[in-house]
């Protein structure tokens, strides 16, 4: 993977990250930790196995 893409790869990962408590603050109206942690967890699994699995 060339630098840009990488550069790409890891922003969308902490998007993600960011993404899941955001929603899940905006739908509930209170930030949890389990959200917080589940939006890691996530985050992290795209960092590193990446768009391509699983194959879909």
């Amino acid at each position: 993977m060339n630098r840009k893409g990488r550069i790409v790869h890891i922003g969308m990962a902490v998007v993600i990250a960011a993404a899941v408590p955001t929603v899940a603050a905006l739908v509930n109206g209170a930030l949890v930790l389990e959200f917080v942690v589940l939006g890691a967890v996530i985050g992290f699994a795209y960092w590193y196995w990446g768009p391509q699995w699983p194959p879909l």
